[in-house]
């Protein structure tokens, strides 16, 4: 498991998606050696060692790996046992807490993830306004020192709330002062850590966990839904000064100009929802990304629900690309865009020479669940096993099956 290799690879003949939102090569060939990608071309330019071992994918299609932004992968086995969930810590400031130290690679929900072309998550913890530290992984590992591609990519702060309060009739209540209260606690903790980064004493884990995410050394991750806590949102990033992205935000697109203009990157949620708004079009959602896109926002494709569906990934996009993207546009949003948005960008998210040879192989358009077949993959140039409880179920009783002569359908 995720090993570099030590010898050249060559894979030929097939259609080569770049993952920059355009490049296409047909019949084109890509050369791996060490774990990098170190040549892309079409056939016609090809030159093969003698030496290489060469693959032949001819019909087939070769992409980038999947990346999965924003997800409880590692954390959380089974939703309704609480024992195998992890991902949630006790308190609202937990800047500290990391899922790195808690990632399980034994999971069994990781290949079946795998299994769709999905081999790079980045896992979040849960729970308050500060619910801590992400890390990128890699779905094919023996422990989580082998599995992280990136340690502490992010602090992650979920906005408060700015719905307003249902009041009863006749309250004298704010109805605003739920939220108001969290903004404060939250403008408290980033003065108070300030401060700490000037005199660091006594010592404050809390605070030392949030001086990378001052210093614009960590992405501050920032999870909210409407338009109204987007703009305050905007206005907190600018008061910090911090390197953001905006997460899940359903009504992005009301405000895309103002992203665009303060080249604050998005992780926008699935298409595969209902509006956010009653008297939304229905189909807004779908829509979303490509507004987003068009509009000169840098935005990745999120599929945040249970975790098991994390392995739909590419068919969220895949809607994305039937309502405003092209496919390649659309596969971009999960692919380089998601490397970039993580910053991880340098070694991996696209097909390009000297970055790490993480690779799927498709029967057909991966972004289609019907063609989407993945027959072979690789991190680092490492071939990647595709096989999970539910292939091995589905193999086992076919053979039984065949042998009592029951004809395939």
């Amino acid at each position: 498991m995720s090993f570099a290799q030590s010898t050249t690879e060559v894979w030929r003949g097939a259609t080569i998606h770049i993952g920059d939102g355009q490049t296409v090569i047909n019949n084109g060939f890509v050369t791996i050696s060490n774990g990098k990608i170190i040549a892309v071309g079409t056939c016609d330019t090809l030159k093969v060692d003698a030496r290489s071992k060469v693959l032949d994918f001819k019909g087939k299609h070769v992409y980038p790996a999947l990346i999965a932004c924003n997800t409880n992968i590692g954390l959380q086995e089974i939703e309704l046992a609480r024992p195998t969930r992890d991902e949630q810590e006790v308190g609202d400031l937990n800047p500290n807490v990391r899922s790195l130290i808690a990632y399980n690679t034994d999971s069994k929900i990781g290949p079946t993830l795998r299994t769709n072309g999905v081999l790079m998550v980045q896992t979040v913890p849960d729970g308050g306004l500060v619910c801590g530290q992400s890390s990128i992984f890699k779905l094919d590992a023996w422990n989580w020192e082998d599995a992280a591609y990136r340690m502490d990519d992010g602090l992650h702060i979920h906005w408060p709330s700015m719905e307003l309060a249902r009041l009863p009739e006749g309250s004298n209540e704010d109805p605003n002062k739920g939220w108001a209260e969290a903004l404060r606690t939250l403008t408290v903790l980033f003065e108070d850590a300030k401060a700490y980064g000037k005199n660091p004493n006594p010592v404050n884990l809390k605070l030392a966990a949030m001086q990378k995410a001052l210093k614009r050394e960590q992405k501050v991750y920032i999870h909210l839904h409407s338009a109204k806590e987007i703009l305050a949102a905007t206005e907190f990033i600018a008061k910090y000064n911090l390197d953001a992205v905006l997460v899940d935000a359903e009504e992005a697109y009301l405000l895309a100009s103002v992203l665009a203009e303060k080249k604050i990157p998005v992780i926008i949620s699935s298409t595969h929802n209902l509006p956010a708004r009653t008297d939304e079009d229905i189909q807004q959602p779908y829509k979303t990304p490509g507004q987003l896109y068009k509009a000169g926002v840098l935005v990745a494709i999120q599929h945040k629900n249970w975790s098991g569906n994390q392995r739909n990934l590419a068919f969220a996009a895949g809607t994305a690309a039937a309502y405003g993207l092209t496919a390649e546009q659309a596969l971009q949003c999960i692919t380089l865009n998601a490397a970039k948005v993580m910053g991880i960008d340098q070694t991996t998210g696209s097909i390009t020479v000297g970055k790490d040879a993480n690779l799927i192989v498709s029967e057909g358009d991966v972004l289609d669940m019907k063609s989407s077949i993945i027959s072979y993959a690789c991190l680092k140039g490492q071939a990647v096993q595709l096989r999970n409880g539910q292939t091995e179920l589905y193999e086992k009783y076919l053979k039984h099956y065949e042998e009592l002569g029951v004809p395939k359908h």
